[in-house]
């Protein structure tokens, strides 16, 4: 018979997974560094859609677990996955927004978050010479946010 997995559970094996990245990262293993972070945003993923009290670190830890991926795949090559991961935190962000299923409180902190992700794949892509891409990005992540938060537009993808 499973258990039932709490947040508190998820948010444990978050922070093991993230410190055995890290380690891993900083010993110049950057395929185990990824693969590591990349466990943690999928162990984060499914708790994006669930109602708890931790939702606000659950998106914040989502983001920093796609953005460390991201840099780890990046040092050894994996560019293709770098940009995945970038791009995923940006648009599973945009995909909450446009479900306005947040609180304002809550909304304005994921809307933070979505500048913050637009800013990591924007400069990751124009670092790639990827220019059309990154305004065709701009572009969609504008109208999104417009549909449903006119009023932070110009905060969040001003640089």
């Amino acid at each position: 018979m499973a258990t039932k997995q709490t947040i508190e559970d998820v948010l444990n094996k978050w922070e093991f997974y993230t410190l055995q990245g890290d380690a891993c990262y900083h010993a110049g293993e950057f395929k185990a560094a990824s693969d590591s972070f990349g466990l943690t945003v999928d162990l984060l993923e499914p708790w994006l859609e669930k109602e708890h009290k931790q939702l606000w670190k659950v998106v914040r830890l989502f983001v920093i677990s796609c953005h460390n991926s991201a840099h780890a795949c990046s040092q050894y090559g994996r560019h293709k996955e770098a940009e995945y991961y970038y791009s995923h935190a940006h648009f599973r962000l945009l995909s909450l927004v446009s479900s306005c299923r947040y609180s304002r409180k809550a909304m304005e902190k994921t809307l933070s978050e979505l500048r913050a992700t637009f800013l990591q794949l924007t400069k990751y892509l124009l670092g790639k010479g990827k220019i059309a891409l990154a305004a065709s990005i701009k572009e969609e992540s504008v109208r999104i946010v417009r549909l449903s938060y006119m009023d932070h537009v110009d905060e969040v993808f001003t640089a």
